[in-house]
């Protein structure tokens, strides 16, 4: 069978650095092994990369962004490409950043959408791809992808978030006219594309159930962990007595609703219990000071260590040299796995993961990854973490990583990925 050729139609891409980047980039990285070749279009907001010829990456403007360079000159002098996107060029917590967040609808990079336009129909005239594949958040890579599909090549749209169910800033989307506008772009989306993933089930069925008789295949594909980026490493840290919790990445302001009180609540209860304990508890990325604050105020400061931020790879060292690790969501949040959890199902560390009722929650415990407590309840985290040290004390193991590799291999996904397009391309 001969190669095809997929548009890809996404934001987040080098050299933005996230975890929604890892996704598309792995995607990209293993297609051509399932017979796809991927085309890339980008933004060029954050400049580009020395190989994005070789890749087959190209990036189209932002008319936004050039409106504002001026007074974002200043701000991004100095720092480096990848850590760009965590430049504000106008604060959100502004007048004027309030106004440009609820104003520009789907999103803040509604800008990118004519320049990506424009180059991705000359893409398609001078390359013939024979499907787009668009993935969100930002949803403006949807509306991007809708306006390529009209000239008669099936689109399988991507989200990571969900759009109108569960999305990441709900406030954003409260407002009765900017829900009614969004919504009639979604049902679009739902009615146009030739299939939709999402990265949760409750994604799906949301999806599933609000568009009903109109929405074309859908599918699950989570987030994955590479094999690759763990074959080179083994554990360093020598034997040293001590318990270690670890948890790597920014620790919870990134998400709304998220919040380690309970956390440092619970480790501030075993040190008052037993000043001799074994327990101690890692961060390693960006921490506010209200999180440090957290750690002094309920005690826990003596066996807590907030570390900077790392690399990828130094991330991946730090997990495999944990004797357990931390996930923490936000109560109530029913889509949210995190991509952070298959970087640990990478690692085989088991995990104390503060979820309940959601899709992280459902993995742990679907393959016995480790513990399940409620993210707010202090005392149940506390009796969950005694729990972790006697079993690490008494040498158990947690066989459910061999199966959960099995299963959230980056190359395996993007082979699901692949027989979907097959389906689709197979349909049309």
């Amino acid at each position: 069978m001969s190669e095809r050729t997929v548009l890809v139609v996404v934001h987040d891409y080098p050299p933005i650095r996230s975890a929604g980047t890892e996704r598309v980039l792995k995607f990209c990285q293993y297609l051509p092994e399932f017979g796809y070749r991927p085309i890339v279009l980008t933004t060029g907001r954050y400049g580009g990369q020395p190989d994005d010829a070789q890749r087959d990456v190209h990036r189209a403007d932002d008319l936004v962004h050039a409106l504002f360079s001026p007074l974002r000159r200043g701000k991004a002098a100095g720092i480096a490409p990848e850590e760009q996107v965590r430049i504000a060029t106008v604060s959100g917590g502004s007048l004027l950043g309030r106004l440009r967040d609820r104003s520009m609808i789907p999103d803040t990079k509604i800008g990118w959408l004519p320049p990506a336009v424009q180059l991705g129909r000359r893409l398609i005239a001078e390359r013939g791809p024979q499907l787009i594949f668009s993935s969100s958040p930002p949803e403006t890579a949807h509306l991007i992808a809708r306006r390529l599909a009209r000239g008669g090549i099936p689109w399988v749209a991507d989200l990571r978030d969900g759009w109108l169910f569960e999305p990441p800033v709900p406030s954003l989307r409260s407002g009765r006219l900017r829900r009614a506008v969004e919504s009639r772009m979604e049902r679009s989306m739902a009615e146009t594309a030739a299939a939709m993933v999402a990265v949760t089930d409750p994604i799906t069925e949301d999806l599933q159930t609000r568009y009903a008789g109109c929405i074309g295949r859908t599918r699950t594909i989570s987030n994955g962990y590479d094999a690759a980026d763990f074959a080179a490493l083994a554990r360093q840290r020598a034997a040293d007595g001590l318990f270690r919790l670890t948890y790597t990445g920014a620790f919870s302001g990134s998400s709304q609703g998220r919040s380690a009180e309970a956390l440092f609540a619970a480790a501030g209860q075993i040190l008052h219990a037993d000043p001799q304990t074994r327990l101690r508890l890692e961060i390693v990325g960006p921490a506010s000071e209200v999180e440090r604050g957290l750690a002094e105020k309920h005690g826990a400061a003596a066996i807590t260590s907030f570390l900077p931020p790392v690399p990828r790879r130094q991330a991946y060292q730090h997990q495999l040299d944990a004797d357990a690790l931390l996930l923490v969501t936000a109560p109530g949040v029913r889509s949210v796995a995190t991509s952070k959890l298959y970087d640990y199902i990478g690692a085989g560390r088991p995990v104390l993961a503060l979820a309940q009722g959601n899709a992280a929650a459902e993995t742990v415990e679907r393959f016995g990854l480790g513990l399940t407590v409620a993210p707010d309840d202090a005392a149940a985290i506390a009796a969950a973490l005694v729990e972790l040290m006697q079993r690490h004390a008494a040498g158990n193991a947690w066989p459910g990583f061999e199966e959960a590799r099995r299963h959230f291999e980056r190359r395996a996904l993007t082979g699901a990925l692949a027989a979907l397009f097959d389906e689709v391309l197979e349909a049309a």
